[in-house]
């Protein structure tokens, strides 16, 4: 059998009240309707006694109580455990719905009783028969807004209660999202050997702070090429007790297979149905930050877990404030896998595996390897030589700027990674002091989407190079995840467009 996800029968279950991310210990309710059939295959039974296989948890609604057809019967259907959610659980929710297959025939079953709720999520590409009928169809659901493929959490009331994940959760493989091997490879100081300042400590207070999705991993300027495998990419920060953001990131890479790409598209056009107000630009979730967000948070839980875990980890880098340094002094490195090990990798113009970046304010960054890479990039970010320059030379270095922003031109792999983090800060004072229309540089990206960077303050906060997320409680967007972002949007529009 294929090894794919069943996407009918969870968007059956993202319907359902509770139906995704049920968290540990969650007490189950009533029981759900049963499932449906495949072809040929038998109705299905009701909702499991404990809490139903598909939506309370194999650990005590597994298949011999909540019905092998609560993960359709013939049709191949795949039985799901809720996703483990962090923080503690609610007796007397809601059985979810029997996430039975398509087909004609078979009765809703009889519901089941109240009982305990299961573990984390069991997902890793369950079988599934090939029926035709199952194949996702990415194209049913509204369109897709900014914050639909980028969803930036808001940061907690409290370090205790993550809005969405810890680092140290564990992804559908049953492994932790953010491995603590690769974390700490990539905290040690290459001088003394030791973690960084406050990173000894950074594991424990990790929180996902962004999830994103993209449909290849962006080797090449450009649209994704049809048979890529697509992205899951997560965004950790430590959190200080007071639930304020440490100047530290964490960005994860997660491979989703170029099959499982519909499903993904579908599963994001079910999340932004009950989304709240999600037009206009890229912010912090208006889901997330709406009166009641606990049944879109399980959902997107239920999201990471399914396409996150050590087996689909890619990459893993690090954007860290070294706090010992008396100047403002950023270290960015990160490893990834090839074959079966995860190797470090090169900064852009050169070998090293490390990049140092220093500021002394003013929208000035020195950064060490030097790379001029596009041509004009440091005459842009060193303002001493951006000050000596004509006008007609510093509009060109500005243009290096909008080339490193637009992700039809550069990509993380053609620029080093100085060049996205500190564009949008230095662009805007740049242009701002000689009077220069940014939307008048060449090579600037243009879409329909609000390429806004409004949602946060990256373009005037100036001791910060931080691309998304958080510095403290301020909120951080560069305008390069804008464009990104637009940029997906417009791929799965082409791809799988809308059908509401």
């Amino acid at each position: 059998m294929d090894r794919r996800l069943v996407v009918l029968p969870l968007l059956l279950a993202l319907a359902a009240p509770g139906a995704c991310g049920r968290r540990a210990g969650e007490g189950g309710g009533t029981g759900g309707l049963g499932g449906g059939h495949g072809p040929g295959g038998r109705p299905g039974t009701g909702g499991a006694a404990t809490g139903g296989a598909a939506t309370g948890g194999a650990a005590t609604g597994g298949a011999a109580t909540g019905g092998a057809a609560t993960g359709g019967v013939g049709s191949g259907g795949r039985t799901t455990a809720g996703g483990g959610g962090g923080g503690g659980a609610p007796a007397g929710s809601t059985g979810g719905l029997g996430t039975g297959g398509t087909g004609t025939g078979g009765a809703p079953g009889t519901a089941g009783a109240s009982g305990a709720g299961g573990g984390g999520l069991v997902d890793a590409g369950a079988d599934l028969a090939t029926d035709a009928s199952l194949t996702p169809d990415a194209s049913a659901g509204p369109a897709l807004g900014m914050n639909d493929v980028t969803i930036l959490a808001p940061l907690p009331s409290t370090s205790a209660a993550p809005v969405l994940l810890r680092g140290s959760d564990l992804g559908g493989d049953g492994a932790p999202l953010v491995p603590r091997a690769l974390f700490d490879r990539l905290v040690v100081d290459g001088t003394s050997g030791k973690p960084l300042p406050t990173l000894e400590t950074a594991y424990e207070r990790l929180h996902l702070i962004a999830v994103r999705f993209d449909l290849c991993d962006r080797h090449l300027p450009g649209p994704c090429p049809s048979s890529e495998d697509g992205r899951l990419r997560l965004v950790f920060q430590p959190l200080s007790t007071t639930a304020r953001a440490d100047d530290v990131g964490f960005h994860a890479f997660y491979s989703i297979r170029n099959d499982e790409l519909a499903g993904a598209v579908a599963e994001l056009r079910e999340l932004a149905r009950g989304a709240a107000a999600p037009g206009g630009p890229l912010r912090a979730s208006p889901a997330l930050t709406a009166a009641d967000p606990t049944l879109y948070a399980e959902k997107v839980r239920a999201f990471v877990r399914r396409y996150g875990g050590n087996a689909r980890l890619v990459r893993l880098t690090i954007n860290a404030q070294d706090m010992k340094s008396a100047a403002f002094r950023w270290i960015l490195r990160g490893v990834e896998k090839k074959d079966d090990a995860f190797v470090d990798m090169p900064i852009v113009g050169g070998s090293e595996v490390s990049e140092i970046v220093f500021t002394s304010g003013g929208a000035s960054f020195d950064v060490q390897p030097v790379a001029d890479t596009p041509p004009g990039l440091l005459g842009a970010i060193v303002s001493s030589r951006f000050n000596m320059a004509e006008i007609d030379t510093q509009r060109g270095y500005l243009a290096a700027l909008t080339a490193v922003d637009n992700p039809l031109t550069h990509t993380p792999e053609t620029v080093p990674c100085v060049a996205c983090h500190v564009s949008t800060l230095v662009l805007q004072t740049r242009a701002t002091s000689r009077g220069i229309d940014p939307l008048m540089l060449p090579g600037r990206y243009t879409s329909a989407f609000d390429l806004s960077t409004a949602g946060g303050k990256a373009g005037e906060t100036q001791t910060v190079i931080r691309a998304l997320g958080y510095r403290g409680d301020v909120t951080l967007i560069s305008q390069r995840v804008v464009n990104e972002t637009a940029q997906v949007l417009a791929e799965i529009e082409a791809r799988f467009p809308a059908r509401p």
